[in-house]
């Protein structure tokens, strides 16, 4: 996979996985703003009929990517919602 920057800096790759057959891969994609989005509308739908807001991830498999949403939805949950 490479990841090509728009301001010119290096191109970063990394090796997804090494098919020793036939198979499949999935790439996956997220901005910190719909990430962030996303972190509001599950906190004002939990807080607005009075349930909890858990989120639960596998950062075991995806840990940059699952870490991230982690991270965005403790700061939006620490900035705006914790009483």
């Amino acid at each position: 996979m490479v990841f090509t920057p728009s301001d010119g800096s290096p191109a970063q790759s990394w090796d997804v996985f090494n098919f020793k057959g036939s198979g499949i891969g999935m790439g996956m994609i997220n901005t910190d703003e719909s990430v962030s989005e996303f972190a509001h509308s599950c906190f004002k739908y939990g807080f607005g009929r009075k349930m909890p807001v858990i989120l639960s991830t596998k950062n075991t498999i995806l840990k940059k990517y699952d870490g991230r949403f982690k991270d965005i939805f403790q700061d939006i949950f620490e900035s705006n919602y914790r009483s």
